[in-house]
């Protein structure tokens, strides 16, 4: 900006941190979306970015409905999500969430997204297979869903047959490689020793990979199963071996 206020530079695109090395996953879910499955499953250990694979997504397709499951999630949670997007009221029951649904992708929405899909209750899973069942025969319906890895078998709404009838479309996430944990760390100097320790113990996890960038230990701690000696060797590696200012 000059001394006015007026722009006088020329325009960049911003980076997104957290996205990196996703190209074959996002072909994958475009593929999919082209493709005649009603319904695409990205799994992944946490932190392993779902969520932020699926708003990359999600922003490529206008008219996209994100609802968020929490732990636990039942159908009012997901009648209320419905409800507050699309202004329409149902029961919060098998057949009524699913003919909303229907309803929901006849009047315009193109992508339905559940993220944090894990242990919920068995009245949405079978839902989500009567949902399945429902769009064999709807072109237009496509569902994404954001799975945890450890989500429990009795939680999983379809089956090996879906799969293999390509009616449901699964993608697994993996941690980045060594060169993209360089990146999402922020330092392409850092140590190739000290690079190797943080791959193996992270195993590429951005979120872990956040924390440690931002010397964010109380966060490493909480949201990771490290032990304490672990946290300490992954901030001083991602420091490139340079011991913290503050004593500790």
């Amino acid at each position: 900006m000059d001394s006015e206020g007026r722009f006088r530079g020329e325009p960049r695109a911003v980076p997104v941190v957290g996205l990196l090395q996703r190209d074959a996953d996002l072909a994958t879910l475009r593929r999919w979306f082209a493709g005649a499955a009603p319904f695409a499953v990205v799994s992944g250990s946490r932190g392993m970015g779902k969520t932020a694979l699926g708003r990359a997504f999600a922003a490529t397709v206008p008219r996209t409905l994100w609802v968020d499951l929490p732990a636990g999630a039942d159908l009012p949670i997901l009648a209320g999500a419905l409800a507050r997007s699309t202004g329409r009221r149902s029961e919060a029951s098998a057949a009524s969430l699913v003919d909303a649904v229907l309803a929901a992708f006849t009047s315009g929405i193109r992508l339905l997204v559940l993220d944090g899909y894990s242990e919920v209750a068995e009245e949405l899973v079978e839902t989500l297979a009567a949902l399945l069942r429902a769009a064999g025969s709807r072109p237009d319906v496509r569902v994404l869903v954001l799975a945890q890895e450890s989500t429990p078998a009795y939680c999983r709404f379809y089956g090996r047959g879906e799969v293999d009838a390509g009616t449901v479309v699964e993608r697994k996430l993996r941690g980045l490689d060594p060169e993209g944990c360089r990146a999402m760390l922020g330092n392409p100097r850092i140590d190739g020793e000290a690079l190797r320790q943080i791959y193996l113990l992270t195993k590429g996890c951005p979120l872990y990979l956040k924390y440690i960038r931002e010397g964010d230990e109380a966060g490493l701690r909480a949201h990771s199963r490290f032990t304490k000696a672990e946290v300490r060797l992954l901030l001083y590696s991602g420091r490139g071996g340079v011991p913290a200012t503050s004593a500790s």
